[in-house]
């Protein structure tokens, strides 16, 4: 009968009870706010023979002689030794300690329960304020500490994609090699229990800013709109100022400057010739000073060469070239050399006149056809510009070979900081040139100029629908 209540009794306050009765050890798993029961068991003693004392972490919990009031309102102790914990929290999470007392001549015996109290993760960032500064080039070092039953795995997330690491870890250390390393971490704990907990730390590299310029050199014609661009970025923000010419620029209603972001661009609206010059966009930041120049002109773009392999010969080859002008192309330089590796023979530098005053298009088509070569061999060429402001930059070099020469992969190839300052240096090499007047036009045979003609159709209609597209986005 007493069997039968007791069984009743259980099921009534639907408690969690460990059910070993060997003397091993038993864990509870729970929920906050339960009920636990914990059994204290002595085979083959009766309860009235047997004193029972309970203890957790050396503090006395009951004790069935003693007659006191328990260490809580929540525990309650009953004549068979068993131990109930009600709406059991966190902190009673632990080892729970049942002593029997038995008569002689047992002695002691003693039983260990544990409670695990179980519940969703949690996370706090180390820093605690979840912001985070170092310089370009120092350690990071960040952490994220975790609670919850059973202990959280960790995981971390950036840029939206999960960082791989060899095993879950709290902290997450790297060098800051790259300013693109700033951004949003994430810390994500989850055991299975509830919603995954997260928690953000914001990364902050500083650095001395980085100024990118699109084009250091921009054509212009007065009367038209013109925009150089000048990207910026730098942490701590930077100051963006523009210069004219070694002085502080004066904006105007025709003179703007535009800030979006990183977007530190310049607006000329009706550009006047006394707007040419050097342009130079400065950033400053508490870290260093940063400064690209760009050069505002009249004079032509560079030409850029179109080459067709199949109009050589033996002794000769024929080149085009395309040339972006507002001003009508008044003469073209030619220099030509033998190409040698590591450094090619003696220049040699030709006039050619241009297409005359009459504008049809701003692209300009150029054409020569180069005779008296050698058979077999490897040249290469470069070719500038001159309308009524002056020379334009040199193209950048063609390479070329006449009929019969072995194909080489240095042709055509892109060309590096240095190989850019050896073409410049080329024009510089007058005095040591061999010159040569052309006074009539060597454009080639008719269908090299119904080539020249469908080129220059194809360019324009081109040139104007990229020139519409700048117009709209700058209005």
């Amino acid at each position: 009968m007493l069997l039968f209540v007791w069984i009743l009794y259980l099921c009534t306050i639907g408690a969690q009870a460990a059910t070993n009765r060997d003397g091993h050890p038993t864990t509870v798993q729970t929920f906050e706010n339960k009920t636990v029961l914990l059994p204290c068991y002595v085979e083959g003693i009766r309860s009235h023979e047997t004193r029972v004392r309970w203890w957790r972490e050396g503090v006395l919990l009951a004790d069935s002689v003693v007659q006191e009031q328990p260490s809580s309102e929540r525990v309650t102790l009953y004549t068979n030794g068993s131990l109930r914990i009600l709406h059991v929290q966190k902190e009673d999470s632990g080892e729970y300690v049942c002593q029997a007392i038995r008569p002689s001549p047992w002695g002691h015996v003693t039983q260990v329960h544990e409670i695990e109290v179980i519940y969703p993760p949690s996370v706090e960032t180390v820093p605690a304020s979840g912001e985070l500064e170092v310089n370009l080039g120092e350690r990071v070092e960040m952490q994220c500490v975790t609670k919850g039953v059973p202990a959280p795995t960790i995981s971390w997330r950036t840029k939206n994609e999960e960082i791989p690491l060899l095993d879950s870890r709290s902290h997450l250390k790297f060098h800051a090699d790259n300013w693109n390393f700033s951004g949003t971490y994430t810390c994500v704990a989850t055991n299975g229990i509830g919603e995954p907990a997260q928690a953000d730390i914001e990364l902050r590299i500083r650095y001395k800013p980085e100024v990118y310029v699109q084009r250091h050199w921009v054509h212009a014609y007065p009367g038209l709109r013109v925009k150089l661009d000048c990207m910026v970025s730098a942490w701590p923000e930077a100051k963006v100022e523009w210069f004219f010419n070694n002085k502080t620029l004066e904006y105007s209603s025709r003179i703007m400057k535009h800030n979006t972001d990183n977007d530190h661009s310049l607006f000329i609206r009706q550009v006047e010739t006394d707007d040419y010059g050097s342009y130079l966009c400065r950033a400053v930041n508490s870290l260093g000073v940063t400064e690209k120049m760009i050069e505002l002109s009249g004079i032509a773009n560079s030409a850029v060469f179109k080459k067709d392999s199949h109009n050589m010969t033996s002794t000769s080859y024929y080149f085009v070239w395309l040339v972006d002008s507002y001003s009508p192309i008044i003469e073209y330089q030619f220099w030509f050399r033998k190409y040698r590796r590591g450094g090619g023979g003696e220049w040699h530098k030709l006039y050619i006149p241009g297409g005359g005053s009459v504008i049809v298009s701003p692209v300009h088509i150029g054409s020569f056809n180069l005779t008296g070569l050698d058979a077999a061999t490897h040249y290469e060429a470069v070719v500038l510009s001159r309308n009524r402001y002056g020379w334009s930059h040199p193209s950048e070099i063609l390479r070329f070979h006449t009929e019969g020469a072995p194909v080489d992969s240095s042709e055509n190839s892109e060309m590096d900081g240095d190989q850019e300052q050896n073409r410049i240096a080329v024009v510089q090499l007058s005095s040591m040139s061999q010159h040569y007047l052309l006074t009539t036009d060597a454009s080639g045979s008719i269908y090299n100029r119904a080539q020249i003609l469908l080129l220059i159709l194809s360019t324009f209609c081109t040139l104007l629908i990229t020139r519409s597209q700048i117009l709209t986005n700058v209005v």
